[in-house]
């Protein structure tokens, strides 16, 4: 049997929490409140941005989904009221129909204005978009009038102030291309075959 009296004794069951904790330096206590201030800061920032650009308007696209719901019906309407009146026939004749698709659009931009009220002036791009669709009634109209004077008048597209093509910037509205694209027909006015200046 070994000899067992010279071993140490086990030591006396201790609760770790007894034993004082390690130091710390005053510096480092600081820097850990300082983190945890800066932590909590950026946190409020961060989840105060995000609700206010939640609340923004963005200035380029129209989002209202009442008011682009209100917009796609009607636009819809006039794009088969367009499509279902070809410009054929004598000058007068296409002159004619033209102006009828023009009345068309001006049958739209009348139904969104009843119907969408304040929304319109609450989304800001909505009364540009609005406004551009008049532009190009305009330019629609000029072109009739100088396509009977003149049997070689060319329809030139409206451009934004940038150069571009108005249309893009009307198709560039909607966060869906498929709401309320400007029809072709409306941007080559002329019987099948001839081209507009776009």
């Amino acid at each position: 049997m070994p000899d067992t009296e010279e071993l140490p004794p086990y030591p006396p069951a201790r609760d770790a929490w007894q034993f004082p904790p390690p130091p710390v330096h005053r510096r480092w206590k600081w820097v850990a409140i300082s983190a945890g201030a800066l932590a909590l800061a950026a946190a409020v920032f961060l989840i105060t941005a995000v609700v206010e650009l939640e609340g923004r308007d963005a200035p380029g696209l129209i989002e209202d989904e009442e008011l682009v719901s209100i917009i796609d019906r009607e636009c819809e309407l006039m794009s088969s009221t367009v499509a279902s009146m070809p410009v054929t026939g004598t000058p007068r004749e296409q002159g004619q129909t033209i102006i009828d698709q023009n009345l068309a659009i001006s049958r739209m931009l009348s139904a969104i204005e009843g119907r969408a009220g304040d929304r319109i002036d609450a989304d800001r791009p909505a009364r540009m978009w609005l406004d551009d669709w008049t532009t190009l009634v305009d330019a629609r109209n000029r072109y009739v009038l100088a396509e009977l004077e003149d049997g070689s008048a060319r329809f030139r597209v409206p451009r934004d102030p940038d150069g571009h093509p108005l249309p893009e910037r009307m198709n560039d509205a909607f966060l869906d291309d498929g709401t309320c694209a400007v029809p072709k027909a409306l941007l080559s006015p002329y019987p099948a075959g001839r081209t507009a200046d776009v």
